[in-house]
This record gives structure tokens, C-alpha cells and sequence, in this order.
């Protein structure tokens, strides 16, 4: 889903804009451009996981230095598409429609960044942790943030 999406979002994003006759601008595809790298950074993790669930361990000793070294770029394209968001709506006068979807584009950044690199987000398609949030404890550590921290534990 998340590798569909790198793609999927952002054109959804645009079509939108264009549909509504408003016009695609510089920060609109920068917050493109900023979801759809956390997006590959999302599509990597879950392909992580899903091969360690088989015991399968090549792309993570593969991927995870890279993921490590891209954390803080894609933590400053996460910080700085808010400001593309603003300045969006600032040059348009308003909530338009390149506004609105350089604004969600950027707000998804922001969220896939802490969902991948800091804490889970979603909480409501496994039970176990929808319990745990409602019961007071918390997010749990995300998958990706876990694996990292154990990568350099071990000096990798």
C-alpha cells in the first residue's frame, strides 16, 4: 500500500487542484515530493518487516544504514513542508485548492516521518495496541525507529 501510494497520493493531490481550476505550484510539489519520500521510507520498512516475519533478513542489513542516513533528510523535507504550506496559502490569499493539498501533503509528511522514525501512529487496525492507547500507555516504539536503535546497539 505504501509503495502505491508514493505514487497515488501526490497525483490524487494534483488532479484535485487541477479539477478545481486552481494551478500546481512549487510548494504544492515540494509537499508532493516530501510525502512521497517518507512514503518510500514507509514501503521499505513494512518490505523490512514483512521479510523478517520470514526470516528473511537481507533487506534490512541492506537498507537500514540507508534508512538511518535519510532520517534526518527527510526530517527536514517533513519540517519544511508546513512552511511550504504556509507560504502557499499566503501567495494565494487563502484556503485554495493548491493551498488545501500542499497543507494535507504536508501534515502526511510530518505524520509518516514520526510514524516510521519515532512512535506508531495507527492504533486502530490491531487490537492489542488500540487497548494499550486507550488504556493510558501510550504509543508504542514504530517498527522502523526499533529496528534502527537495535542496528546501533550492535555498532551497526
Amino acid at each position: 500500500m505504501e509503495a502505491a501510494n508514493v505514487l497515488l497520493v501526490p497525483l490524487f493531490a494534483a488532479f484535485v487542484v487541477v479539477v478545481k481550476g486552481d494551478s500546481l505550484s512549487l510548494p504544492l510539489a515540494f509537499a508532493a515530493f516530501a510525502c512521497s519520500a517518507l512514503l518510500v521510507v514507509g514501503a521499505i520498512a513494512w518490505k523490512i518487516e514483512l521479510d523478517g516475519l520470514k526470516g528473511d533478513a537481507r533487506l534490512g542489513d541492506r537498507a537500514l544504514p540507508w534508512l538511518d542516513r535519510v532520517r534526518l533528510p527527510t526530517l527536514v523535507l517533513a519540517v519544511l513542508s508546513p512552511v511550504a504550506a504556509v507560504f502557499e496559502y499566503l501567495v494565494d490569499g487563502g484556503w485554495t485548492a493548491s493551498a488545501v493539498a500542499t497543507a494535507i501533503l504536508a501534515l502526511l509528511a510530518l505524520l509518516e516521518w514520526v510514524n516510521y522514525y519515532k512512535v506508531q501512529l495507527q492504533h486502530f487496525d490491531h487490537l492489542a495496541d488500540f487497548r494499550r492507547l486507550l488504556a493510558g500507555r501510550g504509543f508504542r516504539e514504530a517498527h522502523l525507529a526499533k529496528a534502527l536503535r537495535l542496528r546501533r546497539s550492535r555498532g551497526g
